[in-house]
Formats: C-alpha cells, structure tokens, sequence
C-alpha cells in the first residue's frame, strides 16, 4: 500500500515564501526517515518517503506493507482516506557525497524505497556537467511473491512486459518512470521467492561489474565511489551482509559478514540500512 501524508509542519518556518519544496534538503543529502506514532498503542516506527510526485511534491509517499501482527502496519492499512497521522522527524541517515560513480543496492521488500531514495537523489536532485558522469545504479528487489509486484485493487495490462499482464503496483510505477527519464543510469532486476528467483553470490558480482565508459570516467576525473548497500527485513540484511551490533549505547554498522564478507568484496562501502 502507499499512503500520502502532508508535509511535517515543523519545516514550514525554514521555507521561502511559496515554496513547496519542503523537504529540498533531504532530497539533495542522502538517505531519511520519518516516524510515525501509533496513538491506542503509543508505539512508533521509522519509514521512509519514496520519491515525491511532481504534481505535489510537499506530500510524503510512504510505501507499507501488510504484515501478519504488525501493529504499526495493520494500523496504517486501516486508516481511511484522510485519516490523520502522527510524524515527527525527518531523520537523515545515509548522506550521499560528490564523486559518486556505482551504486548497487540489495533490496529486500520494501527495503526498495531507501533504493529509490538513492536513485531519485543522485539522478534527479544532483547536477552533472556532462550524461556520462551520472552514476550508474543497479538494485536487485526481492520480493516473496509476484503479487507484490502489482497494485491490489486492479488488474489490466501493465506497460512493463517483464512484470506481468497485471497494473504495476505503484512503487514499479516509480522505477519506470526513473528509467525512463535516464536511460542506462538505472537498472532493476525484479526477484521473486515463490518463482526462484533469489539474489545470489553470481548476481551480485555481475551488479558490481563495471563498464569500459565507467572505468575510463574515474581515470579521467581521478574520482572513484562505490556503494553497495543492503536494505530489507533485520534477517535480509544479516543474511547478506551480517548483522549490525549495538555499542556505545546505539546501533552501529559493525563489520561486513554474510555472503558478501564471503566474497571478500574490496574497493566497495558497504552500507546496511
């Protein structure tokens, strides 16, 4: 499901007069988050936004998931239209600096929308002197089923043939307009469990593979980043890149483990998110 939510009110006081870029500058940093409360239960969780709709881009696009016992998301899916949230934030996490070259991006569920925060930030929100110096990006997206992959109250023909003859569920509607306005820049590989399709050792090495052009570019530039992040449920992440530890009374990145400390992966930041 994606909800809507209007922009956090405690930014409104750093805008310009009719300005309706609310969140310009997490837009042009990296990766955010907001949190939203539950207010019977008083619990809250972090989400992220997914790109903003040109049409309003004051407005949060949140992409939730239905997950068997989750307060917050049964929570949210059963709110009706208009119904009134709790925010508090944004909460910057990742930033994304100058010179970036590769970013390849695991993504698990909805673990897809710190991706597309990626995407939209470095393809849409940065300026580049020439095409050939925007990043090349590639996200391999697991899902558990193809259902996933669709919007679930409609059917029809869909405009992407490698998805299925169903209406792409919203977020698939955002990578394709992304691809389509940055041709090359950004691919995306769909994997589905119930299918067999599943990220592997091979598909990973073949994201991180880079093209002549590319190559060529850092020798040119001198400039050379390379991004590697792993996004999804706490197991998806451990299982790829290891799990996070707590010291210092906070979460911390700790050290590369999973299959991709197996390969001994060099010249790459791996991030977990």
């Amino acid at each position: 499901m994606l909800i809507t939510a209007p922009p956090i009110r405690s930014r409104v006081g750093s805008l310009l007069e009719n300005d309706t870029d609310y969140y310009k500058e997490q837009w042009g940093f990296g990766t955010w988050s907001v949190e939203i409360k539950q207010p019977q239960l008083q619990i809250s969780r972090e989400y992220t936004p997914l790109p903003p709709n040109a049409g309003s881009p004051e407005k949060l696009r949140l992409y939730i998931r239905k997950e068997k016992g989750g307060e917050m998301s049964n929570y949210l899916w059963g709110l009706k239209e208009k119904g009134k949230l709790g925010l508090r934030g944004p909460k910057l996490g990742f930033e994304l600096k100058e010179g970036i070259t590769d970013v390849v991006f695991l993504a698990g569920g909805t673990g897809i929308a710190p991706a597309l925060q990626v995407a939209y930030t470095l393809l849409e929100r940065r300026k580049y002197e020439m095409d050939q110096s925007r990043p090349k990006i590639r996200i391999l997206w697991a899902n558990r089923e193809r259902e996933e992959l669709h919007d679930e109250n409609h059917t029809g023909i869909s405009t992407t043939s490698n998805i299925s003859h169903k209406i792409q569920n919203p977020v698939v509607k955002i990578i394709t307009e992304l691809q389509q306005k940055h041709p090359g820049c950004l691919k995306v590989m769909y994997l589905v469990d119930e299918e067999g399709t599943m990220i592997n050792q091979k598909l990973i090495s073949s994201a991180m593979k880079r093209d002549e052009k590319t190559i060529q570019r850092d020798t040119n530039t001198s400039m050379y980043s390379k991004l590697l992040f792993v996004s999804g449920p706490e197991g998806f992440v451990n299982h790829f890149a290891g799990p996070k530890k707590w010291q210092g009374g906070g979460e911390q990145q700790g050290g590369v483990g999973g299959i991709l400390g197996n390969m001994g992966i060099t010249g790459w930041k791996v991030w977990k998110l």
